[in-house]
């Protein structure tokens, strides 16, 4: 069990069977909310009763595979954590734009493309960070979090065209909502784990009693107990090059949804997170382009972490992996069964309602904690709190932005995609100028440590890196002063928020960096096993280090990732 803060099982622990099954099956109802995106747009496509729920079994067979290669921990792909998939708003703009413009088949066909454009991103992530800051999927987060409230406050209350509201649907919502808060405020253990599901079941018995649901109506005619593979008789893939654009924009945008949750799922696990986990991060991206690829395939719509799931695993404390392949697992078993399908369509709207404006509290303070992680200096502030704006436009100026060229009106219709759009070109112009360079000369003699430290301590202070980075490379310009042999040395350093850079300049031979160090022999016997040391050592202590030199002038370069 892990005794990190509130988290009672970390990712690599086994939670016991019971607990398994119940924290597994509260994630799956969670995350069939999701499952109201592909029936949105089967209504639009006006597919019939059977196409729908073939469409949903595609639905859950996505999930499935989205989850298990989320949670995976391989070298490539996935993230190592419990990271539910789920449906989101993010493809449903261009997604509807799709169907419109050519059917069911040029959706799946350019969700395969949105696919592959995550698949050659996740390689190229560590690079791109600059571009994909994690204030600006903290903005994302929170962007999310606010509508899957106004998606909850719309289904949990039954607003009608009219802006009337259901006296039945309120009062359900209302005590399902105060079950959930009250369990996870004033209970421990297993009851404020728990307390979505047991919220949840509390919530359909009363639907049930107000006969609100009805399984008849929904379930295929005939096909009650058959478990049959979904179809995939949907029409044959499409593409489109005027839809290049708005899906490129949408997997940007779940880019850096998937980088805003994993963030967060490594938060959860690890109290002491200061920064992304690189390496999780592109897994999980490579792992979510590859279900998303599969979705298309499949005849389905691109999936995502879902952001509920995190939320839940904030609130309960379960955050084991080995969830995930049980999600994963019962999951795809349950898209063979038609009558499964149907069901996941019948979760009654007061329910669905109190459980996503439930978790999208966790949802937005997760999004503000990251947007606030790191100092907002003036270029930060105009791009979060514009992109933020022009999110909120899109809802207030919906009629408005309706009159805009075809191409534009996935991006412009969508708070989500405006925002997203808006923080990412905005970030881009922010960052000219970005990169402050510093210089001054050291002469090697006494004192000279106590020169480095002063100096690299005062500009690190000013540009707000991290302690622990500029002692670390404190230690790397002490150790190449101490074995160059020159009288004097220019020491510069330059720092662009995600990079400390540390330049020495001098008079004298390159220093050899090796792969490995020395043997004993060398060391004994010649200088030349000491300077070999030190440069091995340096390549251990820095993130990267060169060497370069000619004409008797030589300079080291030390890189430390920030």
């Amino acid at each position: 069990m892990s005794g990190q803060g509130d988290i009672h099982f970390g990712a690599n622990d086994r939670p016991p069977t019971g607990v398994l099954i119940f924290a597994a099956l509260q994630h799956i109802g969670l995350m069939a909310n999701s499952l109201t995106y592909p029936v949105i747009l089967a209504r639009e496509a006006g597919l019939s009763q059977g196409a729908t729920v073939d469409l949903v079994s595609a639905a859950m067979l996505a999930l499935g595979m989205g989850t298990i290669l989320h949670c995976l921990k391989w070298r490539y792909i996935g993230t190592g954590l419990l990271c539910p998939a789920g449906f989101t708003s993010i493809y449903l703009p261009p997604a509807l734009f799709a169907v419109q413009r050519g059917g069911m088949g040029l959706l799946f066909g350019m969700t395969m493309v949105a696919g592959l454009v995550q698949v050659a991103i996740a390689p190229l992530l560590r690079r791109m960070r600059a571009l994909l800051p994690s204030e600006i999927a903290g903005l994302v987060i929170a962007i999310i979090g606010l509508s899957v409230a106004s998606l909850g406050v719309r289904s949990g209350l039954g607003i009608t065209e009219d802006h009337g509201v259901r006296l039945d649907y309120l009062v359900i919502a209302s005590v399902v909502l105060s079950v959930m808060i009250g369990l996870n405020i004033w209970t421990h253990g297993y009851l404020k784990s728990f307390c979505l599901l047991i919220g949840s079941s509390v919530g359909t018995v009363m639907c049930l009693a107000w006969g609100l649901i009805d399984l008849s109506s929904k379930v295929p005619s005939g096909a009650q107990f058959v478990l049959r593979v979904p179809s995939l008789h949907h029409p044959m893939w499409e593409f489109d090059v005027v839809l290049i654009a708005p899906f490129a924009v949408a997997a940007i945008a779940a880019t850096l949804h998937l980088m805003g949750n994993v963030s967060t799922a490594q938060k959860i696990e690890d109290r002491d997170w200061v920064r992304p986990d690189l390496r999780s991060l592109s897994g999980g991206l490579a792992g979510n382009g590859l279900a998303t690829l599969f979705a298309g395939f499949a005849g389905c719509v691109g999936v995502n972490v879902y952001s509920n799931s995190i939320g839940l695993t904030s609130a309960s404390g379960i955050a084991s992996r080995v969830i995930g392949y049980v999600i994963g697992g019962v999951l795809v078993v349950l898209a063979l069964s038609p009558v499964v399908g149907s069901a996941f369509t019948t979760i009654p709207a007061p329910v669905v309602g109190a459980s996503l404006f439930f978790s999208s509290a966790f949802i937005f303070i997760n999004g503000l904690q990251m947007i606030t992680a790191r100092m907002l200096d003036a270029r930060k502030t105009f791009v979060v709190g514009l992109s933020f704006a022009m999110a909120a436009l899109a809802d207030s100026y919906r009629d408005v932005f309706s009159h805009l060229p075809l191409v534009l009106q996935p991006i412009f219709g969508s708070a989500l995609m405006i925002g997203t759009t808006s923080a990412v070109v905005l970030n881009l112009i922010m960052r000219i100028g970005i990169r402050q360079r510093e210089s001054t000369q050291i002469t090697l003699g006494s004192g000279y440590r106590e020169a480095v430290e002063e100096f690299l301590t005062e500009q690190g202070g000013r540009w707000a890196a991290r302690r622990e980075v500029v002692n670390r490379a404190i230690f790397g310009a002490v150790q190449v002063l101490e074995v160059i042999g020159a009288d004097h040395a220019e020491l510069e350093a330059s720092f662009d928020e995600y990079n400390l850079d540390v330049r020495i300049r001098y008079a004298g031979a390159v220093l050899t960096i090796p792969d490995r160090p020395p043997d004993a022999q060398m060391l004994r016997e010649s200088d030349e096993g000491e300077r070999l040391l030190a440069g091995y050592l340096l390549r251990r202590s820095a993130d990267r280090v060169s060497a370069r030199g000619s004409d008797g002038r030589a300079e080291i370069h030390l890189h430390y990732d920030h």
